[in-house]
């Protein structure tokens, strides 16, 4: 009885940790969509007035949900908290210490709004903050077409993962 039991919970685990995989993937194409987001309501505040950037900063933190909401918070507290630190360091250190679900290209990229954030006059950001919402889209919609085409890779590995571990044991 006990040999069948651990050979159920070894086989969920493995079907659990396939599944969790998938649905790991699917976060990442929701955080990038919540960035781009988030920097599409930037641009747009910029184009109408040059508000400093703190304001800004809680504005998107409102706006936002999850680990995008808790980037900005944490970005703010950093900026605010820093002292000297620029909007670009509070940035990239916010960039390196939230948990966001995102792969090393989606950070480099993440990373070039914080050179331009706070750096620049109101036009400047904007057209680099258009070019940056460009290549998130792409960004976001190959991780999209990623996720929605590996979730039963995925969940298929868990699955016979988990089979192959019951029949060897």
């Amino acid at each position: 009885m006990t040999n069948l039991l651990g050979k159920t919970l070894l086989f969920a685990g493995c079907a659990a940790l396939g599944l969790l995989r998938g649905l790991r993937r699917h976060q990442r194409t929701e955080c990038l969509q919540g960035f781009r987001r988030a920097l599409a309501a930037l641009g747009r505040e910029l184009t109408f007035s040059l508000r400093p950037m703190e304001q800004l900063m809680a504005e998107a933190e409102r706006e936002s949900q999850g680990g995008v909401a808790l980037f900005f918070q944490t970005c703010r507290r950093a900026f605010t908290q820093g002292g000297e630190e620029s909007w670009a360091e509070s940035w990239w250190a916010s960039l390196e210490t939230c948990p966001l679900p995102l792969e090393p290209e989606d950070v480099r990229l993440l990373r070039e709004a914080g050179d331009v954030l706070g750096r620049y006059d109101g036009a400047c950001q904007r057209q680099a903050l258009e070019s940056l919402l460009r290549r998130l889209e792409e960004q976001a919609e190959n991780a999209r077409e990623t996720a929605r085409r590996l979730f039963r890779v995925d969940l298929s590995l868990g699955l016979t993962a988990g089979l192959f571990c019951w029949i060897l044991l």
